[in-house]
């Protein structure tokens, strides 16, 4: 039994046919915390969403986590690729040459870039979505800025609210923190770790609260095997560090747990991890299967 093993839950989008089985996440007594991705558009009022998950939270006293996603690179605006171009969500500089990849694993070359807008080469066969997530590889990348807008936007929410609880993507410097800082004094951070410069970062701060992205690290640090020594280093760095990304990875494409993602959940736990967090992945699909299976491995 692994008794001081502790579960941090991504929320589903807010609808009115959803609220019930949120309110459900809050209430299980296997979850210990709640994370919204701010990068998820709700079609709902910012203030009034988090508003809504404030009162769960204190009703059910559990944390609530608002992740704000800082420099990661997401789409702005929907596209086929036939006839548009990909505009991101932060101007960048790059040195060619470049590639994009998305979330579903295709990759394309990028053949011009100007501000936050780039065009690419050959087209992927799906449209573009908004909001949709993406890493660029290049002989040199700059991403300009730090704090999008919506972030900006959630990070005056959290203070008025008292909702301190906040997770960074994309940490790469000590401004990235004090940006945060700078908007809400009594912000609670914990530094999403998900590039090799983040990596870096870590090595020369200590006493920092880390979680290991392990999806965009994997994919930022050349999807090898020093991802493993990444890992470790995490931990070693902060104790409590949180592992987050690819947790019942397979629920996404199934109804059962693989035996892939149970030896997953073991090799952390022995690299020290205690602190384990659902993404969207699973919260849009099994959530129910994965809070079983959460449920039997931490009793076994």
């Amino acid at each position: 039994m692994k008794k001081d093993c502790s579960l941090i839950v991504t929320l589903p989008k807010l609808t009115q046919k959803s609220e019930p089985f949120i309110e459900e996440i809050f209430a299980n007594e296997n979850v210990s915390s709640v994370r919204l991705n701010t990068g998820v558009n709700q079609l709902i009022d910012s203030r009034e969403l988090l508003e809504k998950l404030k009162l769960l939270s204190d009703k059910y006293k559990k944390l609530l986590w608002l992740d704000i996603k800082g420099r990661q690179l997401r789409i702005e605006t929907w596209a086929d690729l036939r006839y548009e171009i990909i505009k991101l969500n932060h101007e960048i500089e790059i040195e060619y040459p470049a590639f994009i990849e998305f979330r579903n694993g295709s990759k394309c070359e990028i053949c011009r870039c100007r501000g936050d807008e780039i065009l690419i080469y050959p087209a992927p066969k799906e449209a573009v979505g908004k909001g949709q997530s993406v890493n660029i590889k290049a002989k040199s990348l700059e991403i300009k800025g730090y704090l999008t807008e919506k972030d900006k936007e959630i990070l005056n929410l959290s203070k008025e609210l008292e909702l301190n609880n906040i997770m960074a993507s994309f940490v790469e410097q000590m401004d990235d923190l004090i940006q945060i800082l700078n908007i809400n004094p009594n912000a609670n951070i914990v530094s999403k770790i998900e590039s090799l410069k983040g990596m870096e970062f870590i090595l020369e701060n200590p006493n920092l609260l880390l979680m290991a992205a392990r999806d965009d690290l994997y994919i930022e640090s050349g999807k090898n095997i020093e991802m493993l020594k990444h890992l470790r280093t995490i931990i070693e760095r902060d104790k409590n560090a949180i592992c987050a990304s690819k947790v019942f990875d397979s629920l996404e494409k199934g109804n059962d747990v693989s035996l892939q993602d149970y030896e997953d959940l073991e090799l952390m736990y022995l690299m020290g991890y205690r602190t384990f967090m659902l993404g969207d992945n699973v919260s849009n699909y099994n959530l129910s299967i994965a809070l079983k299976s959460w449920k039997e491995y931490v009793n076994e």
